[in-house]
């Protein structure tokens, strides 16, 4: 029979790669839309680089998480932290998808 922590590790590191899908995409791909709380009055490129990194932060915070719960099992300390975590990190990416600490003057137009 397969261990608990086995199973919980894999599911940990599943959510974290689900997470990290569109976080790389926002990221990376400049794709500030796929973000269910963006803002389209606020500049993509500063939702992308505020909100994909964060976003980017939180995929692997879990994907960590889920490894150390595979390797070393679970660890209640660890599991507090993690919420605590996604709690704040998803807090942080909905305000800078909808612009919080954007400045429209300060934003270099071509």
């Amino acid at each position: 029979m397969v261990d608990a922590n086995v199973l919980l590790g894999l599911f940990w590191i599943g959510c974290g790669l689900v997470i990290l899908v569109p976080a790389v995409l926002i990221a990376f791909g400049g794709r500030a839309d796929l973000h269910v709380h963006y803002d389209e009055a606020v500049d993509p490129d500063y939702v992308s680089r505020r909100a994909g990194t964060t976003a980017l932060l939180m995929g692997l915070i879990t994907v960590a998480y889920g490894t150390h719960q595979l390797l070393y099992g679970f660890s209640s300390t660890a599991f507090g932290g993690l919420l605590v975590a996604l709690l704040i990190l998803s807090s942080l990416t909905k305000r800078f998808a909808q612009g919080w600490g954007y400045d429209a003057d300060d934003a270099v137009t071509e």
